[in-house]
């Protein structure tokens, strides 16, 4: 069973390598939700395995990762909020010729 994230005591440093527990606290999200951004590919693949079977994460790679991703902005778009902002981005260009 895991743990709640609010039980869940974090360092007052995040360490060079986190745990997914560790990492979804710091992000405040589930590990399960940890796991499923790194299967869709919104979080680097685990740099280390402990035992060869106990995940570890760079903290600073998954910084990075983060920051390069929002730079980005390769996250897929809902077709539907992107005809809203059409929609939206119309309506202002309209008001402002009826307007001048």
């Amino acid at each position: 069973m895991t743990s709640r994230k609010s039980d869940l005591p974090l360092p007052a440093r995040t360490p060079t390598y986190v745990s997914r527990e560790v990492g979804a606290a710091e992000l405040c999200v589930s590990p399960e939700t940890w796991d499923a951004m790194v299967a869709r590919g919104e979080l680097p693949a685990a740099d280390y395995k402990i035992g060869g079977v106990m995940p570890r994460w760079k903290w600073s790679r998954v910084e990075a990762w983060l920051s390069d991703k929002n730079d980005r902005s390769s996250i897929a778009r809902d077709p539907y909020v992107m005809g809203a902002e059409n929609i939206d981005a119309q309506a202002q260009k309209n008001r402002r010729i009826r307007s001048a």
